[in-house]
């Protein structure tokens, strides 16, 4: 898996008590720009929940 961006991590913090929209946005922003680790398990089943397919390559990456 690619290494920490570090650049768009200090520039996108994920809220405190995030909503699960905005985790699932935070973690699609995430997969697009740093992939330093897969999307939790947990908001993966947030989007499926909600018929959002995760990026295919690293939603299933662990």
């Amino acid at each position: 898996m690619a290494g920490l961006n570090r650049e768009w991590h200090a520039a996108h913090r994920m809220p405190e008590q995030a909503t699960a929209e905005q985790r699932i946005a935070w973690h699609l922003a995430h997969a697009q720009h740093c992939r330093c680790r897969p999307i939790p398990a947990g908001v993966l089943e947030l989007m499926q929940a909600r018929g959002i397919v995760p990026p295919a390559k690293l939603s299933t990456e662990r």
